[in-house]
């Protein structure tokens, strides 16, 4: 499976590192370097993918990429919405053992 770490070049400017590996076979494969460069594009002119990921490690890389940004504590607005929605059920079971006079914990 092809996996994402992601750290920050604390040597340097602070710039934001991405490895992509896999290991197989008691081996470590690791991506060549991909340069982030920008072209102008011209509208209406096709356009190939900044990354091609082949379909049979594209979920595998998504999830490992989820997990890393995870590790470094960046949520999805989905993620967000969730975290809401688990604090105000929490509000309202609380508000409910009030009213039925439950002890906390029950």
């Amino acid at each position: 499976m092809l996996k994402v770490r992601i750290h920050s070049d604390m040597a340097g400017l602070g710039n934001l590192l991405m490895f992509f590996y896999e290991e197989r076979d008691g081996k470590r494969f690791i991506a060549k370097p991909v340069k982030l460069e920008f072209e102008e594009h011209k509208r209406y002119e096709s356009i190939n993918p900044t990354i091609d990921i082949p379909y049979i490690m594209a979920e595998g890389f998504l999830n490992s990429f989820a997990e890393a940004l995870d590790e470094r504590g960046i949520k999805t607005d989905s993620d967000a919405k969730l975290h809401g929605t688990l604090d105000a059920t929490r509000y309202h079971l609380e508000d409910m053992r009030t009213l039925l006079k439950l002890k906390k914990g029950a």
